[in-house]
């Protein structure tokens, strides 16, 4: 694709050529093929493609030298006809060339000169240096292009407004050999198939800069000092593709319909936090990934807003309409590794058997299609409009965002493997609809937004919803694609995993609509690279499962409103793994039901209000679980656990164990900022729709904080370690007889399942050490909470005419230290 990028541009050279001087026929040599040797500083004022009246207009194209508008690039071009008949054409660039689009606008006249502040999409460069070949030969109604090349000393930048996000240091080297290209007479199609394709791709950094004279350099002009990085990207792939490009889009008469497959057979990628290629710093990744992706009647379409009756959206502005009826998508990786080098990841990947640091294995499988969720109808329809955010200028993106995943047997789910067995999260589905904005954005106040430097994700009313059918567990061996067969168990939050961006762990179902932003800077809090990140999130008339069993019965947290704030959040990766540090959050999570039962009419326990405020918290997720550890006593192997009353557990290498420490700081009351829970009952309308918040009789536990039991410093917080495992589950039979499967054992038995994936009830007497081996799976979750103290200012009493009256003043909870293993397995 580059290399038809780079003779697509030199046909505006050739376009500019009138007559052929001695001096540039002196750069010109032919015997047994043409050497031709350019130099061009090219320029374009416009290139649109025009759909039914509308077109999407790239502006201000040029082609030259990195250098400046001034340099020009030079090319060495060598073709020759080859025995064969084919034709060979190498390329090589001489100095870096900068490929550049200064706009991309839609507009409806060609040749229309824009203003200055017309509403544009933002602009695009490339930087680079090439070198490489294509060979093309014919072969009876289809073409054979053979096409290797490398990229090196390049730079990928995205620009609105004066602020750019780039690649830095990028390098591509692509092969695909024995390519063809067929124009198919019969269907109107170009086809186009790829047996072998390699690609990998190197970023040294991802650079953010918010300097308008900057343009992609690497040290910024003022200062002269390096710009901030998001940290390195990697990824190498191998795998087969085709397409079919048709004419014809979904709206109108005009535009263009692809169907497109791939078999990725390899796939690693990863991303690095202050590293180098030589295998300095740490990486998160995912590696030795192989599936598929088959996408049918991708449609595109340039359109005009729903006012003008053409576009079907529900938005406004002419756009780049795309559409799809199908997407279907299977990915699974061996291994996602965390805080490992990238000297340790290149020995794996060539010897399996070297250990590395991994979270286990993990599977995607989704299919996005028009259904049906909650009884409304979605489809998959993105409609990408010139303009991002009001405030940030007139550059931006704007999405118009429809997107459909559906499930109706189990087609879309996600598979997460330790250790040899499974977790599937079974029958997701999944829907978002609204506008999302991009922008990259320098801090400060514009119009009334406040923004900050980085790649701001604007979210404007949309809509979102997901679910799923519950999780399946059981030993496993390579993609975990026979979970699908294991029987469908209870839904429950999986822990460990809260804190994100929204402050919220992966519940099985949430549902309500998204405003606000999350802007991600670049450098973090150890060490160049890393991220920051500054948010603020509003999901209102939310619900949230937190549980759900089988029968449609669990807890559901209704009439939900959150808010989530966070200032400098920075995100590394360690040796320790994946770590965040909070400067300052806070947030509020406001419950109208607590309800039990039945989604709808279950039985509310009432409004529950939690209000959070933090400075200086830490998380850190890092690979491994728990370990071998001793369950119900205390003892440092199997042997001593046993005689003081435990049970021996070894869960492992993979899993996960997330660490955290917060620190809940003094209440700010004029901002909002404050640590409270509140708990009402008995308020007006309560059991109908029209149940009315503060009039009810409120419990209120008010501003607690901790410290280190001297009411003043607060360096130890409140600390959680939770290690995450799936593991041999302790299953002991409820009832003498027979089971839900005809499965006969006496109460008490424990549950050992068989190698051909039966089950079987043994009496504890008579277990054997491989017995113990073959517990049926299950999370097995090992948390230890501890404090040094936590301080409750005062405890409330509020009645709605009463007033408030204080209940406790001044409680105090110290020096607690407790452990507990839960491990969630499947009812009998």
């Amino acid at each position: 694709m580059l290399a038809a990028s780079i003779a697509s541009v030199s046909s505006f050279v050739w376009a500019e050529m009138q007559v052929l001087e001695d001096d540039y026929l002196s750069g010109v040599s032919g015997q047994s093929g043409i050497t031709l040797d350019l130099e061009t500083k090219t320029t374009v004022a416009e290139l649109a493609y025009f759909d039914d009246g509308n077109a999407i207009a790239f502006q201000g194209i040029r082609l030259g030298g990195a250098a400046g508008v001034d340099d020009y690039a030079e090319f060495r071009l060598e073709a020759d006809i080859l025995a064969d008949g084919a034709l060979a054409i190498a390329y090589k660039s001489n100095n870096q060339a900068r490929l550049e689009i200064e706009d991309i606008r839609f507009v409806d006249t060609i040749g229309s000169t824009p203003g200055a502040t017309d509403l544009s999409i933002g602009g695009l460069y490339l930087d680079f240096e090439i070198d490489g070949s294509t060979e093309v030969r014919a072969d009876t109604s289809k073409y054979i292009i053979d096409t290797v090349f490398s990229l090196s000393n390049g730079r990928l930048g995205y620009r609105t407004n004066g602020n750019e996000l780039f690649l830095d240091g990028l390098s591509i080297d692509y092969s695909a050999p024995g390519a063809t290209l067929d124009f198919n007479i019969n269907t109107g199609a170009i086809e186009y198939t790829a047996a072998n394709v390699d690609l990998e791709l190197k970023a040294d950094a991802v650079r953010l800069s918010t300097n308008s004279a900057n343009h992609g350099v690497s040290n910024d002009f003022d200062s002269g000092a390096l710009l901030p990085s998001y940290g390195s990207l990697w990824s190498k792939l191998s795998m087969s593709q085709a397409f079919q490009l048709v004419a014809g889009g979904r709206y109108g008469v005009a535009g263009m319909s692809l169907d497109a497959q791939a078999t990725i057979t390899s796939w690693d990628l990863a991303w690095g936090d202050d590293t180098d290629w030589a295998g300095a710093g740490y990486w998160f990744g995912a590696l030795q990934g192989q599936g598929s992706i088959a996408l049918s009647n991708l449609t595109i379409d340039v359109v005009a807003d729903s006012d003008a009756g053409i576009d079907p959206l529900n938005d406004y502005g002419v756009g780049l309409a795309l559409g799809f009826d199908e997407l279907r998508a299977s990915m699974f990786f061996n291994a996602v590794v965390l805080g490992e080098t990238k000297t340790n990841i290149d020995a794996y990947r060539a010897d399996n058997a070297l250990p590395i640091k991994s979270l286990g294995g993990l599977g995607v499988n989704l299919l996005l299609a028009s259904g049906v969720y909650d009884g409304v109808s979605r489809d998959n329809r993105l409609l990408l409009q010139a303009g991002g955010n009001a405030d940030a200028g007139y550059q931006g993106l704007r999405i118009d965002t429809q997107l459909s995943i559906v499930s109706p047997n189990n087609e879309s789910n996600f598979i997460y493997i330790d250790d040899g067995r499974g977790l599937m999260l079974s029958g997701f589905e999944a829907f978002v609809d609204g506008d999302i904005t991009l922008d990259v954005t320098r801090q400060g106040v514009l119009g009334s937004t406040q923004f900050y430097d980085g790649l701001r994700i604007g979210f404007e009313d949309v809509e979102f919803g997901y679910k799923s059918e519950g999780f399946r567990m059981a030993q496993t061996s390579g993609n975990g694609a026979s979970l699908a067969n294991e029987d469908l168990q209870t839904s429950y939050a999986i822990p460990g995993v809260s804190g994100g961006v929204l402050g919220l762990g992966f519940y099985p179902g949430y549902e309500g609509r998204l405003n606000g932003q999350i802007t991600i800077g670049a450098g973090g809090r150890e060490g160049v690279d890393g991220l920051t990140v500054n948010a603020d999130i509003n999901v209102a008339d939310g619900l949230m499962t937190v549980y759900r069993e089988t029968d449609g019965d669990g807890v559901w947290l209704a009439g939900l409103n959150y808010d989530k704030h966070l200032r400098d959040m920075f995100v590394d990766v360690t040796a320790q793994g994946l770590k965040i540090y909070e400067s300052e959050s806070w947030s509020r999570l406001d419950v109208t039901d607590l309800r039990i039962g039945d989604k709808v009419s279950g039985a509310s326990f009432g409004r529950v209000v939690m209000e959070t405020y933090e400075l200086g918290s830490e998380r850190v997720f890092a690979a491994g679980g728990a370990g071998a550890v001793c369950v119900g006593a205390s003892g440092i192997d199997s042997g001593t656990c046993s005689t003081n009353g435990g049970r021996w557990s070894d869960r492992g290498s993979e899993g996960m164990t997330v660490s955290s420490v917060r620190h809940f700081a003094q209440s700010v009351e004029a901002e909002s900022k404050r640590n409270r829970f509140t708990w009402e009952i008995g308020r007006s309308g309560e059991g109908t729709a029209a149940v009315a918040n503060d009039t009810g009789r409120q419990l209120v536990f008010d501003n607690f904080t901790t410290n280190d039991g001297d009411g003043l410093t607060d360096t130890y917080g409140f600390r959680t370690d939770q290690s995450i495992d799936l593991a041999g589950a302790y299953v002991l039979k409820r009832s003498d007889g027979a089971d839900s499967k005809g499965v006969v054992g006496n109460k008490g038995d424990i549950k050992v399942v068989n190698g051909d994936g039966t089950y079987r009830y043994v009496n504890r007497a008579d277990m054997t050490a491989s017995d113990w081996d073959n517990l049926p799976a299950g999370m097995a979750v090992r948390t230890r909470t501890h404090f040094k103290e936590l301080d409750f200012e005062s405890v409330n009493l509020v009645h709605p005419t009463g007033g408030e009256s204080t209940l406790l003043f001044g409680l105090k909870a110290q020096n607690f230290d407790v452990t507990s293993d839960i491990t969630m397995t499947p009812l009998d």
